[in-house]
């Protein structure tokens, strides 16, 4: 008997999950062809069930080191053709085109999806007081508007796709009216949703399944989404995605699990207990998103988005978006 293992282990200092290990035994041989390296970017989701439930079904240990979208591209990048990964897993399409881009990866596939919306206090906000990104910078919200860090990858990949799409000059312009209203910038989406919730902001910007997860503990949670431009291009839609790195000794065993991950049982999962959308299949969402309806999507324009993401960070930094 060997123990199939899924081993957490970390790469950069922001990782919130360091050194948790689970076990899965399996009656399997233990050579070096039954195990995976990742390097993943969701790592501080925790242990998520479809990973585990590969290493129990196939036999192979999976060490998972996690990092930032950034940390692990230039992770990627100084190791070169000598790195231990065999898969990169990040959290938004434009860090999946730079690492493609750049030769780190042969391909990838989205993993999940998930909406980069504006949030709103159901204590003091209405449901179409704001409606659109353009709305945040409203002065009305002057003094109550809250942001994430203007380095999360999230609100890079975010204005690096307002940039694809609307050009320098009113991406600009939004930003600068946001920036107008002196929000409060806070380290993640955690910290503005209970910002919002304690009544320190009324509005602000945050991944939707954020919002699942505090529902989930807290069903009375007195904040909601308003799904934005849905009388425009509709609300921005960014994934998380899983590709082989170049060179992987174990690319068809790479490939193996990123067509397990990809199936209906596993996008369930993702679904249901990390409150994201399907990247494939008909999952619905988790009853916790669910109860704000459906509403129009904005994909992510990968190839557009890209390349931009230096441009959006230069930008970000001239507005003062810190």
């Amino acid at each position: 008997m060997s123990r199939r293992r899924l081993i957490w282990t970390v790469v950069g200092g922001t990782v919130l999950l360091v050194a948790a290990f689970v076990g899965v035994v399996l009656a399997t041989s233990g050579s070096s062809s039954d195990s995976l390296v990742l390097y993943s970017a969701r790592s501080h989701y925790g242990e998520e069930k479809p990973f585990e439930d590969f290493a129990h079904k196939t036999g192979t240990d999976l060490t998972i080191r996690g990092g930032s979208a950034s940390e692990l591209y230039e992770r990627l990048r100084s190791e070169g053709s000598n790195t231990p990964a065999d898969i990169l897993i990040t959290v938004d399409a434009a860090n999946l085109w730079r690492a493609q881009h750049a030769g780190l990866i042969d391909s990838w596939k989205p993993l999940t999806l998930r909406a980069r919306t504006i949030m709103r206090s159901t204590e003091r906000v209405g449901p179409n007081d704001v409606t659109t990104y353009e709305g945040l910078g409203d002065p009305r919200w002057k003094g109550k508007l809250c942001l994430r860090s203007g380095t999360s990858e999230y609100n890079v990949s975010f204005v690096a796709d307002r940039l694809a799409k609307d050009g320098r000059a009113a991406t600009e312009r939004m930003l600068r009216s946001w920036m107008a209203n002196d929000p409060k910038i806070f380290g993640s989406d955690t910290d503005v949703l209970e910002k919002i919730a304690d009544g320190d902001c009324d509005v602000g910007l945050t991944n939707s399944y954020y919002l699942g997860r505090e529902l989930a503990e807290h069903p009375d949670f007195p904040v909601a989404p308003v799904w934005a431009d849905q009388q425009g291009r509709g609300t921005h839609v960014n994934l998380s995605g899983i590709g082989v790195v170049r060179g992987s000794d174990h690319a068809d065993k790479a490939r193996e699990l990123i067509d397990f991950l990809r199936r209906p049982a596993e996008q369930e999962e993702f679904v249901q207990n990390n409150y994201e959308f399907p990247a494939v299949g008909d999952a619905k969402p988790s009853r916790e998103i669910a109860q704000f309806g459906t509403f129009k999507r904005d994909p992510i324009d990968v190839a557009g988005a890209g390349p931009r993401l230096d441009d959006a960070l230069k930008l970000m930094d001239e507005v003062g978006w810190d």
